[in-house]
């Protein structure tokens, strides 16, 4: 960790190393200032020891405990909404504990000394050092979706990527596919260059259904990912059906954040509240560290690469003798500061660089040619921010994210291009508490803030024409090209598209009637634009023979006394924008009956009213959970949800882009009797896929939640136990109008639907001490889901897919992801371990997964006829059961007072597994163990 955690902003005005025992209040209830964070506690009279965790569990801030502090006695019951503060002053009155802050940590420990002197409670100062044990927390109640990583955790589990979506791959409702391994697909180079982050599917939504956001700022691309595949969408080298239309690169996230900066990750799964808007799936929460208040400084570099890389062979085929292992070597570095400019000011700067370099070896038919290729993914962060004695605070905040991933086919000359990812987010934040109390209303806050994003996505080629060369023509200048009768040259020119928008959003919370609410508003302004600058061509059928002759000057298409193209695919230039307008107002209510038998009853309603400007719809989306808190620890929570789709950009975009058109051409063999002469006169044949979408008549897709959990201590091993039930239906999906004819234009409709069920298991605790010595994070969980999906093939062309056979009909090669159920593997179950030794100077990680065997649909590697017509066999198989284990290692081989060096090692898949799937011959590889080392200065 790079920069220390401002915890004044946790703690309002009171400062790190002067926080004392202090008497009680004379207030009956604790005050409960709206400067500072607040938590719903539950925390009956019980020995301090496990009180502590309690509370450390409910807060998500860890604690350490000073030799000699007695545990063993019972602190007092805290049950209610309290800061930190206020909950330990209430815990620990009438005990001889104290309690101190340090770096974001509790430091718990005996009062050594007390008189009385003029009624200040005096104390002897504690000493202590900063823990970084990880912090992990399962949200209950109405936060019962919520799983919250402290920075700790943060650190310890994403190391080797520095990717922070990777934090979720132990989260029971996400799914999330290794790059470039999925399927049939085994390790490629081109997987190894993507930087990009991981993408995820929460409770079965699609990867560009969630709504990520950075410091309570969206960082969505609302442009989609344009494919219904949850994939990487990147090039694959050999692939001869790359349509030119597809823009490589997109992702769901218009800025990629690097983990360092980090110092709290969220993801809700279920129960989201009427706060949040725009996703199917679910909600990530990142938030960036803020200045801290003394001088910090951090740098870190770290290298991976293919010689610290196993490769497994999982073909049952012969591999192909051409292929090779990727060749890649990765470096990434980050250098950070932190400093206070005065009492009130406070500024942190980071930058980061991360690099990939991957070589790639033709297969024999293109003579072994190798192609180096890299990626350069950087990040740039400012923020600033302001905070005063009354708690009013002034935050602004820019990160710049661009990205280049360069691209070239071995097996493809003149291919090269760059694939850009630039993103850009900045906001201007005020908080504001204001000192009101009348009419039932109090301990009023306002959070509103002022965000501008911009992003682009482009690939930017060096060729526009891409063509089908013959090498059989004596003395033709594609002779030696490659080794076979056909080869291919040229790319598909420049494509891109931008994304901006502007959004204002305001929260009011308080405390009104004896419950709790919140009041907002979100407002965005969207436009984009996606643009072909120039028309690009993929030229196929061919004449040979030294006797073509060009007829037309610079015909790009025709080589004098060697061959011409006289079919091709044109995909014409254009530019399309479009902008529109969402509009969101929510509102929220907490209250709670407390004269129930046997403990208090919670209830949440919201509602989410939207509209927006393209479609011309204006949705309710009702929000409603329900919490019986009992007297034994153990609460029940149900919910019943309503959450609306926002990525209505990706169709327009698809509205705008032309249908491409197919061109012939016939040779003049009249004129000159024995030349066969070509003019450049193309007329169109047919024309390929429009797709349209003009948005009239068209609904808001949206998914129907339910939800039940159950939260309790696990008796005898103590910790949080959380069990979940989860139900989404999702109705008016967008999809393929089902009554097109032919297949030269789709239109959308809203006849597509989901359905995606979950059960899981989910147990956590962190011990201070025990008998390892050390603290440690414990965190165990399993989950069964069922999901189903009707198939969009809105995106889908000719130029995509293929039909193949099985269980003796003939479908889309698409369909078979929907009839395997899209990503799911049904059952699996997650545990991981993360502890600290030696005064915190080792700090280790651990976590696994095991996936039970489940069915899915393999290439039988056998052709079968229907109806006169050959097709590859597809035919059910058995995924077999897994355990992957990753560890992390972090050793300070120097800790002194003002500086720390850490020795970082991460391990992917320690037990060096090759995987379940049997791959194709032609990428037979499956990635095994994969080390990660580094070093990390912090001052």
């Amino acid at each position: 960790m790079f920069c220390a955690v401002a915890t004044s902003v946790l703690f309002g005005a009171v400062p790190v190393t002067s926080l004392h025992a202090q008497e009680k209040p004379v207030v009956d209830t604790p005050v409960q200032p709206r400067t500072v964070a607040t938590y719903r506690f539950d925390i009956p009279s019980q020995s301090l020891m496990r009180a502590l965790e309690l509370l450390s569990q409910q807060a998500g801030i860890p604690f350490s405990v000073q030799d000699g502090t007695n545990l063993a006695i019972n602190g007092q019951s805290v049950v209610g909404r309290f800061s930190i503060e206020n909950a330990l002053l209430l815990m620990l009155e009438g005990t001889d504990v104290t309690f101190a802050v340090a770096d974001g940590v509790l430091v718990i420990s005996p009062k050594l000394s007390t008189q009385s002197l003029g009624g200040e409670v005096v104390t002897a100062p504690v000493s202590v050092s900063a823990s970084r044990t990880p912090t992990f927390q399962l949200g209950s109640g109405a936060a019962s979706g919520s799983t919250v990583y402290g920075e700790e955790m943060i650190d310890a589990q994403v190391q080797g990527s520095s990717d922070p979506n990777m934090l979720f791959r132990a989260n029971p409702n996400v799914q999330y596919v290794v790059s470039g391994q999925r399927g049939e697909e085994g390790a490629t180079a081109v997987a190894e260059q993507d930087l990009r982050p991981q993408n995820i599917s929460i409770s079965g939504a699609g990867v560009d259904q969630n709504n990520f956001r950075l410091d309570g700022v969206g960082i969505n691309s609302f442009g989609g990912a344009e494919s219904n595949y949850n994939d990487s969408n990147m090039p694959e080298d050999d692939d001869n059906s790359i349509n030119a239309d597809t823009l490589h690169g997109l992702h769901p996230q218009t800025v990629y954040v690097d983990s360092n900066v980090l110092e709290r990750a969220e993801i809700i799964d279920s129960n989201v509240s009427a706060k949040y808007g725009g996703f199917q799936g679910g909600v990530v929460n990142y938030k960036v560290k803020d200045p801290s208040d003394e001088l910090t400084f951090g740098a870190s570099i770290k290298r991976g690469g293919s010689n610290w890389n196993d490769y497994h062979l999982k073909s049952d085929e012969t591999p192909d003798t051409d292929t090779r292992e990727p060749e890649y070597e990765k470096w990434f570095y980050s250098a950070s500061a932190s400093t206070p400019l005065d009492d009130n000011w406070g500024m942190l700067v980071s930058a980061g660089r991360r690099t990939a370099e991957t070589t790639k070896t033709a297969g024999d038919k293109y003579y072994g040619r190798q192609v180096t290729t890299n990626t350069k993914a950087d990040n740039v962060l400012g923020k600033l921010r302001y905070e005063n004695d009354t708690g009013t605070a002034l935050t602004t905040q820019f990160v710049y994210a661009p990205y280049a991933q360069e691209f070239e086919a071995s097996e493809n000359y003149d291919s090269k291009m760059d694939i850009i990812g630039n993103g850009l987010t900045t906001y201007v934040g005020l908080e504001k508490p204001f000192e009101y109390d009348g009419y039932g209303v109090s301990n009023l806050f306002l959070d509103t803030k002022l965000s501008y994003n911009t992003s682009e996505n482009a690939r930017d080629s060096e060729s526009n024409v891409r063509r089908q060369v013959s090498t059989s023509v004596a003395g033709s200048k594609y002779a030696d090209f490659c080794d076979s009768s056909t080869c291919v040259t040229g790319w598909y020119g420049d494509l891109a598209q931008t994304q901006r928008d502007v959004g204002y959003t305001a929260d009011l919370t308080g405390d009104v009637w004896g419950g709790n609410f919140l009041l907002g508003t979100d407002i965005h302004h969207l436009s984009g634009t996606r643009e072909r600058s120039e028309d690009a061509y993929y030229a196929t059928t061919r004449t040979t023979g030294t006797n073509v002759v060009c007829g037309t000057a610079g015909d790009i298409f025709c080589d004098d006394g060697d061959q011409a193209n006289r079919r091709r695919v044109k995909y014409e230039a254009f530019s399309g924008s479009v902008s529109l307008v969402t509009a969101a107002l929510y509102n929220e209510y907490t209250f709670t009956f407390d004269d129930v038998p046997f403990g208090e009853f919670e209830v949440r309603p919201g509602a989410r009213l939207e509209r927006e400007t393209y479609l011309g719809n204006t949705n309710l989306a009702p929000r409603l959970t329900a919490t019986y808190y009992t007297d034994w620890d153990i609460s029940f929570t149900a919910g019943w949800n309503r959450y609306y789709a926002a990525n209505m950009l990706s169709y327009a975009y698809q509205d705008a882009t032309p249908a491409t058109v197919s061109q012939t051409r016939t040779a003049d063999t009249t004129t000159t009797p024995g030349s066969v002469i070509f003019y450049d006169d193309w007329a169109a044949s047919s024309t390929g896929v429009k797709r349209s979408f003009s948005g009239s008549g068209l609904k808001t897709p949206f998914s129907d939640e339910q939800t039940a959990a159950i939260s309790f201590p696990l008796p005898f091993l103590g910790g949080t136990t959380r069990l979940k039930w989860m139900e989404r239906k999702g109705r008016d999906q967008f999809s393929r109008d089902s009554t097109d004819s032919g297949s030269t234009e789709y239109n959308l409709s809203n006849e597509g639907s989901s359905l995606y069920t979950s059960y899981s298991a989910e147990w956590s605790r962190e011990i201070g001490s025990g008998p390892f010595g050390g603290r440690h994070v414990f965190n165990i969980n399993g989950q069964y889901s069922e999901r189903r999906t009707s198939n969009n093939s809105y995106y889908v062309t000719s130029d995509e897919t293929e039909n193949v056979a099985y269980n003796g009909q003939v479908i889309s090669s698409m369909d078979l992801s929907v009839l395997t159920g899209n990503l799911d593997e049904p059952i699996f179950f997650n545990a991981s371990l993360f502890s600290s030794f030696d005064d915190d100077r080792l700090r280790t990680g651990l976590t696994g997964r095991y996936t039970m065997a489940y069915t899915t649909i393999t290439d039988s590697g056998s052709n079968t006829t229907i109806d006169g017509e050959s097709y590859d066999l597809y035919e059910d198989g058995d995924a077999k059961a897994r355990f992957d284990l990753d560890m992390t290692l972090d050793y300070d081989v120097i800790h002194e007072e003002h500086g720390v060096l850490t020795l970082n090692a991460s391990i992917e898949n320690v037990l060096n597994r090759g995987g379940a799937h049997t791959l194709s011959s032609s990428t037979p590889y499956r990635k095994g163990r994969t080390v990660w080392l580094g070093l990390t200065y912090a001052y």
